[in-house]
């Protein structure tokens, strides 16, 4: 099928010079003959524009020379095989047209210029088709500085999208905490527990926000600020104190580390922990043995599982691995009493060296 149009223009080629001859010369030789005869010609033809023409015409300075040397040599071979061919034929009593072979200066020059012919179709077949073959490369060409353009203009798209909607980011929260501050001052004196509430609520949301742009990691100790607010906010939302009971010693609050991952903790502590009649959960953060230690115990409210409480903290286990590698040891698990104890384990070296290169940020303002 690839070359289903070759096949076709050499058998209507062939129908047409035989017509021709035939018409012509009232002659025709024997189908065998026709055929070993084509078989060279074919042969022939597919060797000059597919070899010996690329190889003549592959530098074009020296073309001027490597062009006859190619041809010439063809041009012998080509007599001397059809008069091997037709010797044998003749011997088999196979009838050709031309009559018996015989090396004389009428039968070379005829097979010569019948080689001459063909090799001149040859070469034609060789510029048509590498002129085709340029064309489609320009094409293509065409198609991908066009593809190109396209995806060019779409990426400016996206980067002029992109750009407004960091615009839209630094607008929004300044908005917001303009709005906290106006609330804020209009409440304070009529009640200064809701001023209370809404001057923590922006100091934490200005955290959220700031930890997640400023910078890769935080000092630990202003995140614990952040889980007292939340759950000072607890406290004033439910009026009774949630017993989360938060236990650290001084010298973790230097250390840097991704940020909001005690926060989501608390959270779901809050959300998903049973911290009725008197139940107690803690959070205790410590070192041990070169190890920076996060740990949580609360018992677990079968009323209010969700699937949320786990994709948070999926979403905490990727963001150490990304963050420190398989340093990280990241368990949870509920045991045999119903409490919900999970740890978190990193080496202090491992700490060390990922925020070696990067900044941390702290002293995060408020409104």
């Amino acid at each position: 099928m690839k070359y289903r149009i070759h096949f076709l223009l050499w058998i209507l080629f062939i129908f047409y010079e035989n017509v021709i001859v035939e018409i012509l010369t009232s002659q025709h030789g024997s189908p065998l003959s026709y055929l070993t005869h084509y078989i060279i010609v074919i042969f022939f033809f597919y060797y000059h524009s597919n070899t010996a023409l690329p190889w003549a015409f592959k530098n074009k300075r020296a073309a001027f020379w490597k062009f006859p040397v190619a041809v010439i040599p063809e041009l012998v071979v080509f007599v001397s095989v059809y008069y091997v061919d037709d010797t044998a034929l003749t011997s088999i009593n196979v009838h050709l047209m031309d009559g018996k072979p015989a090396i004389n200066l009428y039968y070379l020059l005829l097979h010569a210029y019948r080689g001459m012919y063909y090799l001149g179709v040859s070469t034609g077949y060789y510029f048509v088709r590498n002129y085709v073959n340029e064309t489609k490369k320009s094409e293509a060409l065409e198609r991908e500085k066009l593809n190109e353009v396209i995806k060019r203009q779409k990426i400016e798209q996206e980067l002029t999208r992109a750009q407004n909607a960091f615009l839209k980011a630094q607008i929004n929260p300044h908005f917001l905490f303009n709005t906290l501050d106006f609330v804020y001052h209009n409440v304070s004196e009529l009640s200064p527990k809701a001023a209370d509430a809404i001057i923590t609520l922006s100091e934490m949301m200005r955290y959220a926000i700031d930890a997640d742009k400023m910078g890769e990691f935080i000092l630990i100790g202003d995140e614990i600020e952040q889980v007292q607010n939340l759950q000072y906010l607890n406290h004033l939302r439910k009026n009774e104190d949630l017993p989360l009971r938060l236990i650290y010693s001084d010298e973790v609050r230097a250390i840097s580390f991704i940020p909001l991952v005690l926060l989501t903790l608390t959270e779901n502590i809050f959300k998903h922990g049973n911290l009725q009649n008197g139940q107690e959960a803690t959070m205790e953060i410590y070192i041990e043995k070169e190890t920076f230690v996060i740990k949580t115990d609360n018992i677990s409210n079968r009323q209010k599982q969700s699937t949320s409480h786990h994709t948070g903290l999926a979403n905490i286990a990727q963001r150490l691995k990304y963050a420190y590698g398989d340093a990280v040891y990241f368990d949870h698990h509920q045991d045999g009493d119903g409490h919900f104890k999970l740890t978190i384990k990193v080496p202090l070296q491992q700490l060390q060296d990922a925020s070696a290169s990067l900044p941390t940020f702290a002293n995060i303002g408020t409104v």
